[in-house]
C-alpha cells in the first residue's frame, strides 16, 4: 500500500543515534507508519519518515556532520499525538502495549484540561505525549474552570 504524499504544514526532525533502531522503535512499539526510508552510502537507512496519521509525520535522521549529540536531547520540548483511532483510543491499552515493548511510559494520566495522556520516552530520550478527551461534551467553559480550579489548589 503505497501512502499518500503531501505538503506537510509542520512536521519535526528527529537526530538520532542509531536510525534503524528508531525506527524499529515508533512503528513497532508506537504504531507508526513507514513512509519512506532513504538510505545512506553505507547502506543504512540515514532517514525515515514516519507517518503517525495525516498531517502528523515525524523524521528521524542521523546527525548530518556524523557527531553525536550529546545529552539530554529535547530537553523543554515534547511532541504530542492524539491516539485517535490507534488502539481503539484506549489509552491504558496504548500504555500496556508500549511497555510490553520495552518503551519508558509514563500513565495514564487524566489532565483536568479534559485529556487522559500517556508520555513515552524514545531510545534517544525525546518526550512524546499521546492525548485522548476525556469528554467530547464538555464545553471549552467548563475545561477552562477546570483547569483553574486546579491551579488555585
Amino acid at each position: 500500500m503505497t501512502e499518500e504524499i503531501y505538503p506537510m504544514p509542520i512536521f519535526p526532525t528527529l537526530i538520532v543515534k542509531d536510525v534503524q533502531a528508531s525506527s524499529n522503535f515508533y512503528q513497532n512499539v508506537l504504531d507508526f507508519k513507514n513512509i519512506f526510508t532513504m538510505p545512506g552510502p553505507d547502506g543504512q537507512p540515514s532517514l525515515v519518515h514516519l507517518r503517525w496519521v495525516k498531517y502528523a509525520d515525524l523524521l528521524i535522521t542521523r546527525s548530518r556532520d556524523g557527531k553525536e549529540l550529546t545529552e539530554p536531547k529535547g530537553v523543554g520540548v515534547s511532541l504530542n499525538f492524539n491516539l485517535l483511532e490507534h488502539f481503539n483510543g484506549d489509552m491504558d491499552a496504548f500504555a500496556i502495549y508500549a511497555r510490553e515493548h520495552g518503551a519508558n511510559v509514563i500513565g495514564p494520566v487524566d489532565q483536568p484540561w479534559n485529556v487522559r495522556e500517556v508520555t513515552v520516552f524514545d531510545p534517544d530520550g525525546y518526550k512524546l505525549i499521546f492525548t485522548m478527551p476525556i469528554n467530547l461534551n464538555l464545553a471549552f467553559d467548563e475545561v477552562i474552570e477546570r483547569v483553574q480550579n486546579e491551579e488555585s489548589k
